[in-house]
């Protein structure tokens, strides 16, 4: 199981990332994405894998939070 930390990180990205292409579009996707047809309407609209990784997150740091999290061992 990862840690908290490491999971909260990923989820900052995750959603910086799906603001970033959200704001500025095709401009932030590398020239390999839109070579492949990989424009920001696909990331955004027919495959949202941006909005997914998000959920992915979430769920992760629901799922290692569930019994709470402890700061201090002793």
């Amino acid at each position: 199981m990862r840690n908290i930390k490491d999971i909260k990180t990923d989820l900052r990205q995750a959603q910086h990332r799906f603001l970033d292409v959200v704001k500025n579009g095709d401009v932030v996707l590398s020239d390999y994405d839109l070579s492949m047809g990989y424009d920001a309407d696909y990331y955004l609209n027919r495959v949202p894998l941006l909005a997914n990784h998000i959920t992915y997150y979430r769920r992760e740091l629901k799922q290692v939070l569930r019994h709470g999290e402890q700061t201090v061992l002793f």
